[in-house]
């Protein structure tokens, strides 16, 4: 038994399995915003709601900043500051535009 949670251990204490789990769960967040990116477009020309627009927007955000993380795990050349203040600046712009939605939603 002992030698069996020492195996288990070991086994979690790979970062090879870590980083594999952290590459499946950026894929589907990735494909996730893509997929709800599609079907924003697909609303919009249906309904023609402004509002819609936003949400377009922030999930091609989103989508960018996971192929940029994508890249930045794949090639070390590109963990670079620049890249850090892309990311951040991403985030800060869905951030906003959550709030202009939610706002500019509530003031209509």
């Amino acid at each position: 038994m002992l030698l069996m949670f020492f195996n288990l251990s070991a086994l979690l204490l790979d970062e090879e399995v870590f980083d594999r789990i952290e590459g499946a769960i950026g894929a589907g967040i990735g494909i996730f915003a893509l997929l709800l990116l599609a079907l924003s477009i697909t609303a919009y020309r249906k309904t023609r709601l402004k509002f819609t627009i936003y949400a377009i927007i922030i999930f091609a955000l989103f989508a960018i900043q996971q192929f940029l993380d994508f890249l930045e795990n794949t090639y070390s050349q590109l963990d670079t500051p620049l890249v850090d203040v892309v990311w951040s600046s991403l985030t800060l712009a869905i951030l906003v535009l959550f709030f202009l939605a939610i706002v500019r939603t509530k003031i209509s």
